[in-house]
């Protein structure tokens, strides 16, 4: 991996250090000025601007309580790919629910320009790979 292959690594682990603390100031560390996070489902509309997409996960953080956890992470030039998991509480319960995903980060000067967020959003059930050994494989689980 080369130096700024990294830092840009680095960034994206302390954007999740961020979401799993709802601290504005380390997720804004992490961010262009005009990052945009699009995510796969249509109930979600992109997230335009540093200061609005903090703002979405220290929200997140404390309406939902989650739990996120790099799995895998890789880099290539000013991209990196990672695959996580969440545990979080849906609203109006008590009830835990685990969801699994993938993110695209496109990099400017390790910070993060672009997020593309794939993953199902499901507030009733766990979502991942059936039959997957994530257990056996070190992945986050309850």
């Amino acid at each position: 991996m080369t130096e700024a292959e990294a830092r840009n690594v680095s960034a994206v682990r302390r954007y999740f250090d961020g979401c799993n603390s709802g601290d504005l100031e380390v997720l804004l560390s992490t961010l262009t000025q005009d990052v945009v996070h699009y995510f796969l489902d249509p109930k979600f509309p992109p997230i335009r601007g540093a200061e609005h997409l903090a703002k979405y996960w220290g929200k997140y953080k404390t309406a939902l309580n989650p739990i996120w956890s790099i799995d895998r992470i890789v880099a290539q030039d000013d991209q990196v790919v990672s695959e996580w998991s969440c545990i979080w509480t849906p609203p109006q319960t008590q009830r835990r629910i685990l969801t699994r995903g993938s993110e695209w980060y496109v990099m400017r000067d390790a910070r993060i320009a672009e997020v593309r967020a794939y993953f199902a959003a499901d507030d009733t059930a766990t979502t991942e790979l059936v039959g997957f050994p994530y257990g056996e494989r070190s992945y986050l689980t309850f």
